[in-house]
């Protein structure tokens, strides 16, 4: 049972990144995210709807019509790994990464963290 709440929550949350309307986006928030959730990807550390929404924002400008689709979901003891394919408006795979989830005692996501090589890096 938790595992399908935690795949309901993690899409929920998968789909707020191709969100672009801003008060939508913080609806979806609203289902799948704590309010003081902290996000943490080799780019950026952002704490809360607020930073985390301007994150979302900022990466729909430079890839319009990004989504991401899961392509493996695995979770127990209130923590997910997932993997997925970042694409463009075309469906087109711009990379193939990884996320880790923890989620609160509501089924909410109180942490999340991407993996994915850098965009600075060599």
């Amino acid at each position: 049972m938790e595992s399908n709440s935690h795949k309901n929550t993690w899409d929920n949350y998968t789909k707020s990144w191709s969100e672009i309307d801003a008060p939508k986006r913080l609806k979806l928030f609203e289902q799948c995210l704590s309010p003081d959730c902290v996000y943490t990807d080799p780019i950026i550390q952002a704490t809360g709807y607020e930073q985390l929404s301007g994150y979302m924002s900022e990466l729909q400008k430079n890839v319009p019509g990004v989504r991401f689709i899961t392509t493996d979901f695995k979770n127990h003891h209130d923590r997910s790994l997932t993997h997925w394919n970042m694409v463009d408006s075309n469906g087109n795979v711009l990379s193939q990464e990884a996320s880790y989830g923890l989620y609160g005692t509501d089924g909410r996501l109180m942490q999340m963290t991407g993996f994915f090589e850098s965009p600075d890096a060599d």
